[in-house]
């Protein structure tokens, strides 16, 4: 484990020629992820610790998510590449911050484990201050910075008080925790130590920063911003559920509430986005609602419905995002409206899409599935009243990703498109390297439970 840290590192700081780094960073990466996929089926169900590293199940598919979709990265930015636009630069900045979001992963300890989830900030905000598209971007980047230290100030007051009454932030010591007399103030204090991961996730109302951090990033932004940084706030929750003791259910029905009624409506505001990437970045906060009701259920099916969730909705959002911005290099233009008809251009990339579409909206036999009826199960089994938002997301999500499909692949081909710019073979590995493992991922689900 150290050893691949050291790899990634030193291609980090090696003077390089930046085509060299470039392939070495990604192959790097690769190389990360099988050997993290050696401990994931050692460690299974038992928590290893390598010193100060703690590898469990959860933490090594994530991890090894991690590395896959960083690698993907450096790849679908080829044109970072071509243009010169700070290649070695850009290399260092990915790489950096996958190992930062891995040592987030593999922490023991809380206070570790903030320091790298906020830290991951300072990379993501140079991916989107750099290499963005429009001017916009420092508005962006103002956004999703003052979200996360808003929200990342109570987590802090939260972890020193309680390590004042522990003495350690151990995940593996025995944990006293502060007694309320009320409910409420029990909620209260629950809920400032879960708001940090709640933005980064984002549930609704707290989402505003995500779609305008997606618009005006870079392909590479988008993509670690929907697969990986958003699985910093959902693995946060799943550790923190672990930890805190069970909330009283009417305190967690008022979340998963908000969480499934936000999902619901930012499922109907997809409907009326005529931005493609924007309209995938809520659709992202729809699928992480579903998610955090799945999790605060507390139930067996909720947490590993959760985790299928995140891993799924990983490799499908960052497909989008990178098919969506070929669309916008052949059309010069992310709307709707303008990028039409490319399925009488290159059929093969309208398969693609089609494919890409059909995991978002969690069609057989896709992992997204699973981890849909595992969730619906958990938030049913609370109450059945949930069955008519969960009922409008199903099909609201199937809706607005047929939508996409058939408003960009189908119609007459606009003046706007380029139809003599073709895609390259690695155009089509980075696709099928987002698809195939939502497939292959469903034969090993039964690994999670």
């Amino acid at each position: 484990m150290l050893a691949c840290y050291f790899l990634s590192l030193i291609i980090t700081i090696w003077p390089l020629k930046f085509k060299m780094k470039w392939f070495m960073s990604s192959w790097s990466l690769f190389f990360m992820f099988y050997f993290l996929l050696f401990y994931f089926y050692s460690s299974i169900g038992v928590s290893k610790l390598i010193f100060v590293f703690s590898i469990d199940s959860l933490s090594s598919i994530l991890s090894m998510l991690s590395c896959w979709i960083s690698s993907l990265m450096i790849l679908s930015s080829m044109k970072i590449v071509q243009k010169k636009s700070n290649p070695s630069f850009f290399c260092n900045i990915v790489v950096l911050l996958n190992v930062i979001i891995m040592m987030m992963f593999l922490q023991k300890n809380l206070f570790l484990l903030y320091i790298f989830f906020e830290s991951s900030l300072i990379p993501t905000l140079i991916l989107i201050l750099v290499w963005g598209y429009q001017p916009e971007r420092l508005q962006a980047g103002m956004y999703l910075i003052i979200y996360t230290i808003i929200g990342a100030l109570p987590l802090l007051v939260n972890l020193i008080y309680m390590y004042s009454m522990n003495g350690h932030l151990s995940f593996f010591l025995k944990w006293n925790f502060p007694y309320f007399e009320s409910s409420m103030s029990f909620m209260i204090w629950w809920f400032f130590l879960m708001f940090a991961f709640l933005i980064k996730l984002p549930i609704f109302s707290v989402h505003l920063w995500l779609p305008k951090a997606h618009v005006e990033a870079p392909v590479a932004g988008s993509m670690i911003l929907a697969a990986l940084l958003l699985k910093l706030g959902g693995y946060g929750l799943l550790r923190m559920m672990e930890l805190v003791p069970l909330v009283d259910m009417k305190i967690c029905i008022i979340f998963m509430s908000l969480s499934l009624v936000g999902g619901f409506i930012s499922s109907m505001i997809c409907l009326r986005q005529i931005d493609m990437k924007s309209m995938i970045a809520y659709s992202s906060v729809g699928h992480m609602g579903l998610m955090v009701a799945g999790l605060l259920t507390n139930k067996m099916w909720g947490f590993s419905g959760s985790v299928m969730m995140m891993v799924g909705h990983a490799f499908s959002s960052a497909g989008l995002f990178y098919i969506a911005n070929l669309l916008y290099e052949k059309s010069g233009s992310r709307s709707i409206f303008i990028s039409k008809g490319f399925i009488s251009i290159l059929p093969s990339m309208a398969l693609c899409m089609f494919l890409l579409c059909s995991v978002n909206m969690a069609a057989p036999p896709s992992l997204n599935l699973m981890s849909e009826i595992s969730l619906m199960i958990s938030v049913l089994s609370v109450s059945f009243v949930f069955f008519l938002p969960l009922g409008f997301m199903s099909f609201l999500v199937a809706v607005y990703s047929l939508f996409l499909f058939t408003a960009t692949q189908h119609g007459n081909v606009s003046s706007f498109v380029n139809p003599f710019l073709g895609l390259k073979g690695v155009n089509y590995l980075v696709i099928f390297m987002h698809w195939i493992p939502c497939q292959l991922m469903l034969l090993i689900s039964d690994i999670i439970y």
